[in-house]
């Protein structure tokens, strides 16, 4: 036997939205413990503090991303220009631009 303490409001809620899904909440409490024995995880998302310690985990993977020294003759050009200029220099632009 498991006990869940919540709302009244909310146990009568879930409730109907559980008939209407054809189940009740003894089936789900049980399908949602076999999920969890047999995946050692939650189905549903991680909690608060896992999400900030990936949220920070990837801030450091991008700032580990080093910084490239840009050509100072692109600062000024909009990318359309830049793009023209770089193709000019591969050789790929015609004579016409």
């Amino acid at each position: 036997m498991v006990t869940g303490r919540m709302s009244q409001a909310k146990k009568e809620l879930g409730n109907q939205v559980l008939r209407e899904l054809g189940t009740n909440a003894s089936q789900v409490i049980n399908e949602l413990y076999d999920y969890v024995i047999s995946r050692r995880a939650l189905p549903f998302s991680a909690p608060e503090e896992e999400r900030g310690e990936r949220l920070r985990a990837a801030v450091a993977a991008v700032d580990a991303v080093p910084k490239v020294e840009l050509d100072a003759r692109f600062a000024a050009m909009d990318v359309r220009r830049a793009r023209m200029e770089r193709l000019s220099d591969d050789g790929l632009m015609g004579d016409g631009r």
